[in-house]
This record gives C-alpha cells, sequence and structure tokens, in this order.
C-alpha cells in the first residue's frame, strides 16, 4: 500500500488495490504456513480430531478395535518390561556388566557350578590380579535378633570395606559399609535392607543411629540400603549388611572365616582374557588346598546375570513369541473391522475425490485414523502392563533377580510408541489402500455399493484366512501347552508333596560354648531327636522327618562302589536324612529295609539307595549287601561333620523308589540316603 501511495494513488484506493492483489488475510496466512512447511502438521492435526470424532460416532467399532489392540499391546509391552527388568537391566550396580561370580567347573559334571572361597592372604593375591579392577569379598550368616521378648531369624551379608565403591549405589538413608568400618577387627556397624527396614522398623526415617543387637551384640545403625539394592550371596537376600573383618571361624577362633569373591573387570578385559590369569592364580590355590577342589576343573568368570538368564530367559522369550503372535491377531482383526467400516464410508470418500482430493491425501487420512485407534490401544494396553508384567514375578519370585523392578521408563515407552506406531500402520495399510481408490461412477449416484469386484472378494477372503490361520495356530500352541501342563500335573513324581511343609530352623552357633555341647555323635542325635520330637508333638502333625525334600535337595558328590560298573564316572545325589523322611514324603521301599534308631545312634555305616542308582551301578545284581563310599563327606556341613571316617566304606541295606529331584523335565539321577547326624 506504501508503494502504491509513493507512486501517486490516494490511501484508500492504494489499500483497496493491494487488498485486491494480495487476497485475504486467512488466505496469505495459509501460503506462509505452506512455505515454512507448517501446513502439514495442520492437516495431520486436522485428520487427528477426525479420526477422534469418529471414534466418538461410532462407540461399538472403537470398543472393539481398541480392546483387540490393547490385548495384544499391553500383553507385548508387559513382556518386554519383564525382560528388560529381569534379564536386561536387572542389577542397579554400576558397571553390572563387568561383575562376574568366578566359579569353579568341575569337568566331570560341568553343568553344575559351584562357588569356591579364599581365605584372606588367597583373597589379597587374587585382588591383585592385572585383570581385575575392584574385588568384594563376601559372606552370609544366619543371625538373629536378640535383646527382645522373641529372637527373630535375620540373614547377615558381611562385606568387604570396598562395597561402597564396587556397587556404586548410594544408600537411601545414612551411609553404607566403607573402607573404615572393615579395618582392623570391624567397627559394630550395620546398613539395613530396604525391605528389612520397612519391616522391622515400620520404615522409620529416624533410624540412623539407633541400636539393633544381633546374637547378643549392640551394632549402631549407620544406613539403609534403596528399594533396588538387594544384594544376593550364596544364603539368599541379605537383612543387614555388616563390615567383612567382624566375621570369624567359629569353629576355631580366631581364624578369619573364608572369603567369597565378586570380581570387577577393569574396562576393555574381556573374561577370556581374565579367565586365563585367574586360572593360573587359582590352580596354586588348589595346591595348597587340593581337597577344595574336584580332580579335574578350571575357573570360569560368569556375569552375575547368568544363573537367572539359564533359568527364564528361554520361557521369557517364548511368552514374548506368544503374545506377538496374540498381536498381530489383534492388527488382522482391526484390517478386518476398518475394511467392514469403509463400506459405510464410501460416499464420503468418493466426495473427497470429486472435489480435488488426491488419493495420497485421501490415504494419509485413512492411515492417521488407524494409528489413533492404534494410540488409544497403547494406551490403555501400557496402563494394563505394569500389572500384567508384575504377575510372573509374584507367582515365582524366586526365578528373577531381587534388585529387578518394574518401572515405565523411556525405554519401555519408546517401545510401546514404536509398538503403536508399526501396529496402525500394518493393520491400517491394507484397509487404507483399496479405500483410498474409490469408484465415483458407482459411488456418487447410490451413495452406497457393496464390494462385488472379484480382486476385492479375494482380498478381503485372503485377510480373513490369515487370521484364521494365525488363530488357530496360537489355539493350538496353548491348547498343546494345556496338555502338556496337564501331563506334567499328573506326572508320577515318586513322593507326594501334599500337606507337606519344610520348616527351616537356623542352627546360630556363634557361641562357642553351644557349639561344643554338641561335638560327640550322641549329643548331636540327641540335640536334632529333641527338636524333631517336638515338632512331631505339635497338634496335626502326623509325621516330622529331619532332611531337605525335593526338588533340588542334595548335594552331587564323588563316590565308590563295590563290584558296580561305569566306575569312571561314578557319582550321586548325597541326601542327609532321618529315617522317618521316607514315610512323611510317602517314598516307597522297593527292597530291603530303613535304617533304625540304634543304627543311627551307634554311628553305623548304612546307606540307602534309590532304583536309578541301583539299576545304573549293578543292572543285572541285587545291590543290597554291596557298599560304597562318599568321598570327601566330612566337608558338608558343622552339624554333619564329625570325623575324618565319614567318607568310610557302607553297607547298603534298602532301595527305595526314585523321586524327581531336578524338575519333571530331567531324569531322575543316582541318590544315596544317609542317616543324618551321621
Amino acid at each position: 500500500m506504501e508503494d502504491l501511495i509513493h507512486q501517486g494513488l490516494t490511501a484508500e484506493e492504494a489499500q483497496r488495490k493491494a487488498r485486491i492483489d494480495l487476497g485475504q488475510p486467512a488466505a496469505q496466512n495459509e501460503t506462509y504456513r505452506d512455505a515454512i512447511g507448517l501446513r502439514l502438521f495442520d492437516e495431520l492435526g486436522g485428520d487427528i480430531r477426525y479420526g477422534l470424532r469418529a471414534l466418538r460416532r461410532n462407540p461399538g467399532f472403537a470398543a472393539v478395535a481398541v480392546l483387540s489392540l490393547a490385548l495384544g499391546i499391553g500383553a507385548t509391552t508387559a513382556m518386554f518390561s519383564l525382560i528388560y527388568a529381569v534379564l536386561l537391566h536387572p542389577f542397579p550396580y554400576a558397571d553390572a556388566d563387568r561383575i562376574m561370580n568366578p566359579v569353579i567347573i568341575n569337568e566331570q559334571n560341568p553343568g553344575e557350578p559351584r562357588w569356591f572361597a579364599t581365605m584372606k592372604p588367597q583373597f589379597e593375591t587374587l585382588s591383585r590380579a592385572k585383570s581385575i579392577e575392584s574385588l568384594l569379598g563376601f559372606a552370609g550368616a544366619n543371625m538373629e535378633i536378640t535383646g527382645g521378648a522373641l529372637p527373630e531369624d535375620v540373614i547377615g551379608a558381611y562385606l568387604t570395606g570396598n562395597a561402597g565403591s564396587f556397587f556404586g549405589v548410594h544408600a537411601l538413608l545414612g551411609r553404607g559399609i566403607e573402607p573404615s568400618d572393615d579395618q582392623g577387627s570391624g567397627q559394630h556397624v550395620a546398613v539395613l535392607n530396604y525391605k528389612f527396614w520397612q519391616r522391622h522398623y515400620g520404615g522409620d526415617p529416624h533410624v540412623i543411629g539407633r541400636t539393633l543387637e544381633l546374637d547378643h551384640t549392640p551394632y549402631t545403625i549407620v544406613g539403609v540400603m534403596p528399594r533396588s539394592f538387594a544384594f544376593n550371596d550364596t544364603t539368599g537376600v541379605g537383612d543387614v549388611y555388616l563390615p567383612r573383618g567382624l566375621l570369624h571361624d567359629t569353629v576355631n577362633p580366631p581364624v578369619t572365616a573364608p572369603y567369597i569373591p565378586w570380581i570387577k573387570l577393569k574396562p576393555h578385559v574381556s573374561p577370556a582374557v581374565a579367565d586365563a590369569e585367574l586360572n593360573a592364580i587359582v590352580r596354586q590355590f588348589a595346591k595348597e588346598n587340593p581337597n577344595h577342589f574336584p580332580e579335574k576343573w578350571h575357573l570360569q568368570l560368569q556375569p552375575i546375570i547368568v544363573p537367572y538368564q539359564q533359568n527364564t530367559s528361554r520361557t521369557l522369550y517364548l511368552l514374548l513369541a506368544g503374545v506377538l503372535l496374540l498381536l498381530i491377531i489383534g492388527c488382522a482383526n482391526c484390517s478386518i473391522l476398518l475394511l467392514a467400516r469403509g463400506r459405510a464410508r464410501q460416499h464420503e470418500l468418493a466426495v473427497r475425490s470429486a472435489i480435488g482430493a488426491s488419493r495420497w491425501r485421501i490415504l494419509r487420512q485413512l492411515l492417521v485414523e488407524a494409528v489413533v485407534i492404534s494410540f488409544a490401544g497403547a494406551m490403555l494396553g501400557v496402563a494394563a502392563s505394569y500389572w500384567l508384567a508384575k504377575l510372573p514375578m509374584q507367582l515365582s519370585p524366586d526365578s528373577f533377580p531381587q534388585e529387578s523392578v518394574l518401572r515405565i521408563n523411556l525405554s519401555i515407552l519408546a517401545f510401546s510408541i514404536v509398538l503403536a506406531l508399526v501396529s496402525g500402520l500394518f493393520f491400517g495399510l491394507v484397509p487404507a489402500l483399496r479405500l483410498s481408490r474409490p469408484d465415483l461412477a458407482r459411488a456418487l449416484p447410490t451413495r452406497m455399493h457393496g464390494f462385488d469386484a472379484a480382486p476385492t472378494k479375494h482380498r478381503w477372503s485372503a485377510l480373513i484366512a490369515a487370521q484364521v490361520t494365525l488363530t488357530l495356530l496360537l489355539m493350538a500352541t496353548a491348547g498343546t501347552a494345556i496338555r502338556g501342563f496337564l501331563r506334567l500335573m499328573q506326572l508320577p513324581l515318586g513322593y507326594n508333596p501334599n500337606h507337606v511343609m519344610q520348616a527351616g530352623i537356623v542352627m546360630h552357633f556363634r557361641d562357642l560354648h553351644a557349639w561344643q555341647s554338641i561335638q560327640s555323635r550322641e549329643a548331636r542325635t540327641a540335640f536334632l531327636g529333641q527338636i524333631q520330637q517336638k515338632i512331631a508333638a505339635v497338634p496335626g502333625v502326623r509325621s516330622a522327618s529331619i532332611g531337605p525334600p525335593p526338588p533340588y535337595s542334595g548335594q552331587q558328590m564323588t563316590i565308590d562302589v563295590s563290584g558296580g560298573s561305569d566306575r569312571e564316572t561314578q557319582e550321586a545325589r548325597v541326601h542327609l536324612v532321618s529315617a522317618e523322611y521316607f514315610a512323611t514324603l510317602q517314598i516307597p521301599l522297593r527292597r530291603g529295609r530303613i535304617w533304625d534308631a540304634a543304627e543311627n545312634t551307634r554311628g553305623d555305616f548304612i546307606a540307602v539307595v534309590n532304583q536309578s542308582f541301583a539299576r545304573r551301578y549293578w543292572p543285572k545284581a541285587d545291590p543290597l549287601g554291596h557298599r560304597l563310599r562318599v568321598t570327601g563327606l566330612h566337608t558338608v556341613g558343622p552339624l554333619d561333620a564329625i570325623s575324618a571316617q565319614s567318607n568310610g566304606w557302607r553297607n547298603i541295606v534298602g532301595v527305595v523308589a526314585d523321586a524327581r529331584n531336578d524338575g519333571v523335565d530331567r531324569p531322575v539321577v543316582p541318590a544315596i540316603y544317609l542317616p543324618t547326624p551321621r
């Protein structure tokens, strides 16, 4: 307008001519936004709002489509969340991928690695290895809270002073175990596990500085660890964390008890390189203590996640595959729903095409509507996935790391968003391609026509056939799994677990005088017998016995048999039980007899074996009257170890039925039952 005024026009005429040349401001605004790329966002926003209005106008269609996707997306997100929490990032420790558990692999039985312990000089030698950045020493102990009306059992975890820097986890309240706590004979301080703090102190934030009496010794509480820290040693998750210097050998005071090591490798050092260096060091330890190592062995560094991966990874990935199949079925269902809904939209889409809408514009609108449905299902599914992911951890808590915490984080949200976007494009693409090319000649005059063309019928048939096929596949897989589960439920176990309860009684022998009072066989037999009799006298108890029930009980040991076959690999699962053990679990006696109380009191060298043991070592002979011995038996436990003669020759007096002890998916292994105490 200013340029026209300079050319000699009046202000009114210049304004009128400028408006004619440039058009309305709204049109110019649209042109400008198109030039800088904002028009696409305006159109997408309009498509999203239209898609939401369309869902509101068709509540039945919306409910079926959204729920179909919510089920698939929710289940898939739940499985991804569970895998992320328990397999990919289960531990809160700093550089957890470099933390290794050194285990001894018995080359004659490589499937059962075992922990190994070091004395303090060996521990210090190991810490100087070039491949090790930090070495944590720990040991577990069964303790009890004293000073109150009733004692309470707790698990103590003794940690070396570098625990704070090794784990890299800051305390929720106060501080953790520090190097100064572990100097000399150790400071009497305690750091509480989060769950123990909640259970015993009700989450009191003023607990720091209070005194906790453990085994009649006062400890000052200096810290509380966060919920995500649940260090799991050989005895279970520690309730209280104590300086390692406080733990001494109860039997031979003041000798320091062994250290169980965890290793943090230096950056860029592979486990294979560390294995080569540490094997040479540990073999020197084996020369000093040959009884603590098998005949043929090697050291192996295992990432601390390995035990959980071996137990659960195959099951979790199989479940993930199943829920992905469920999601694909849901997407196919939504595709059919969109095609059916497109029948009612033929006239609308034809009008849009007639007034100038390109095929790409219609295709984009239909895809945006599909993505809107997908994101609506994703929001509902993600909300439900948190509870779905918790279900396996509640059903089998011991199968997963205690540190695993389910939470909706950026990785899971990103997975859910990508899953929703891919799902929307997946189930919306076929209907969008079909509906974005309307037949104007047929749609406009009559407003609506059915899909009569042969190619269209073919697409419908193919899509429905694919959905039915996937559904039948999932149903067949589920049916097979259910049949297998029912078959396993009916599989004979060799024992009857119904109405049998295991009562774990922790023996506290930190008091040297209490320990010395039951050193003899007679005293120990009487001590355990009194406990057994008192439990048997409880109303409602039909029988009581001593010994861990299956599954996964006993210890694999090397044995010698007289007159048996297969002498190169002589091993068996050794169980230390009382004579009533077989009656309590209803394990049938197949041949011979069970030892009696008099034989147990005298310490007679006798044994009972299972049928698998008899078939393996005497396949064509009667095992009764033959002899066996268990090498290294005197090193098992303080309540059982009584003399160096415990590994002498024993007479086999009975054969009992096989009891499945390694789960239902593995064969029964040869087993030996020995009296306890022996």
